[in-house]
């Protein structure tokens, strides 16, 4: 009898930076089921096989709890999308708006990514501090990001003349809207549509709404 228990103490004892992470992963597969609203502390405790004193080590609230999945699977993508615009080089930026696209869209092909903007979107009449939040750490930095190269495309004469801020919420809802379609509507005996089809599909279509003629 006492070896199961010798066997328990060491898989926390063992390493402990990796606490953090089985504590999210238990947080969002009881977010996804129960809802978050009608999560408890306890639950996520019962889940991740620990005490919910053990969660308090870590996060200090239910909120800080999805706040942290928001930054562990959004927020990353954001800061890429920043980093490519800001060291994105001279001359044509459609194929890195494409390259864009099709990263955001691999992203949230992972089913345990895309439930936290569902998560989110489910709760904002409830929690609209969540929102923000997610507001704030993913969409106004990736739009700026995309808005900032459609700017450039247009000073340069790549594409028409447009609302460069319209034209980026045009282009990233699709992915958004996938991540709904594959975790909400989708059927069993659905094909599974691959990140890389649907972006470079929905890029091909977007360029050639705002490309100028003499680039079609």
């Amino acid at each position: 009898m006492t070896t199961p228990r010798h066997t328990a103490s060491k898989r926390w004892t063992r390493q402990p930076e990796e606490r953090p992470k089985q504590i999210l992963d238990a947080a969002l597969r009881v977010f996804c089921a129960r809802g978050f609203a009608q999560t408890r502390m306890d639950d996520v405790a019962r889940k991740a096989g620990i005490s919910k004193g053990t969660i308090y080590l870590y996060f200090d609230s239910k909120t800080a709890l999805l706040e942290a999945l928001i930054e562990r699977a959004m927020a990353p993508v954001a800061t890429q999308l920043e980093a490519m615009a800001a060291s994105a080089p001279e001359g044509p930026v459609a194929p890195l708006l494409q390259t864009m696209l099709e990263l955001a869209a691999t992203r949230l092909a992972d089913p345990d990514v895309a439930a936290v903007p569902l998560l989110v979107i489910g709760e904002a009449g409830r929690f609209p501090h969540l929102a923000q939040h997610y507001r704030e750490r993913v969409i106004e930095a990736g739009l700026g990001a995309i808005t900032s190269l459609i700017q450039r495309g247009i000073r340069a004469r790549e594409f028409r003349p447009l609302d460069p801020a319209l034209a980026a919420r045009s282009l990233i809802a699709t992915v958004l809207l996938q991540a709904i379609w594959s975790t909400v509507f989708a059927r069993p005996d659905d094909t599974p549509l691959h990140p890389h089809i649907l972006a470079g599909q929905h890029v091909d279509i977007f360029l050639n709404g705002v490309k100028t003629e003499a680039r079609r």
